[in-house]
């Protein structure tokens, strides 16, 4: 596989999709109304909840870059526990990994 990631490739041969996505992505925050960090830690939030550790590192890292500290992100990921263990599971090991390589 090319040095790219599933979104890069996915952007490419896709392209009128992910334009899609990106602008109902934007819509979603009606306006702006949520700050960036805010935004990334909801999202963070449901990709714990839905296991998926691609959008996770993304999200994660975006979070930082936003200015997220690391218990935030836990935080973030911990909220939707009630809908299982798992997502926590997922999550914790993922953050503590990313921050510390982004150290």
């Amino acid at each position: 596989m090319s040095g790219k990631n599933p979104w890069q490739i996915f952007s490419e041969e896709c392209k009128g999709v992910a334009d899609a996505y990106q602008h109902l992505m934007k819509e979603a925050n009606l306006g702006g109304v949520l700050d960036e960090k805010t935004r990334l830690l909801i999202l963070i939030g449901i990709y714990s909840t839905t296991r998926d550790p691609v959008a996770l590192r993304h999200f994660v890292r975006e979070a930082i870059k936003a200015g997220a500290k690391r218990r935030e992100i836990e935080a973030a990921a911990l909220l939707p526990f009630s809908t299982g263990v798992t997502s926590a599971e997922l999550s914790i090991p993922l953050i503590v990994e990313i921050c510390q390589a982004e150290k």
